[in-house]
């Protein structure tokens, strides 16, 4: 879809525009992430303890609150001109999004949470795990975090795409984002 009001060779998006798509793809994609989470491992409580209360609800709003920040972040590290080849269409947007949940997985499993974990004063996380006995659980609980962590990158570029390129569009939106 075209749009006649932009000139050749400007951006489709403002910074604004860039940002809020970040947030709101961060927050939808939190919500996908969430219900992986959620109802594959029952790991909500456990994510609210990090804060001191081992609550579903606590669980979910925590979550959800870091799941915009990171598409803020993701916003942050990927709106540069190195990247404004990627971020020209639905397919780089995705692989963005991918890469950035890589990142995430890395650093929030391999230093946040243990850090989190130490000055909660813990020897362990008590993780959940799926009623699987054996070494089988342990590679399951694995595989439902990374899988978690994939669609929260597809779906953080998804919608940023859809918020930010003319070509973008979503159709089951009630709107065009582009056209807001």
């Amino acid at each position: 879809m075209a749009h006649s009001d932009r000139s050749e060779g400007s951006e489709p998006a403002g910074a604004g525009r860039r940002w809020r798509a970040g947030a709101v793809g961060g927050l939808v994609a939190g919500a996908v992430m969430g219900a992986v989470l959620h109802f594959g491992l029952g790991l909500m409580p456990t994510i609210g303890a990090l804060v001191g209360v081992e609550t579903v609800l606590v669980g979910w709003l925590v979550h959800l609150f870091n799941s915009a920040l990171f598409g803020g972040l993701f916003v942050a590290v990927f709106d540069r001109p190195f990247f404004a080849e990627l971020r020209g269409d639905v397919g780089g947007c995705l692989s963005l999004g991918v890469a950035h949940s890589a990142l995430l997985g890395v650093i929030t499993g391999g230093l946040l949470l243990p850090a989190a974990i130490a000055i909660e004063g813990a020897t362990s996380l008590p993780v959940p795990t799926l009623p699987v006995p054996g070494l089988t659980a342990s590679f399951e609980f694995g595989a439902v975090i990374a899988v978690a962590h994939l669609l929260y990158g597809l779906v953080l570029g998804r919608v940023f795409a859809a918020f930010t390129l003319a070509d973008g569009a979503v159709d089951w939106l009630p709107m065009d984002p582009v056209d807001r």
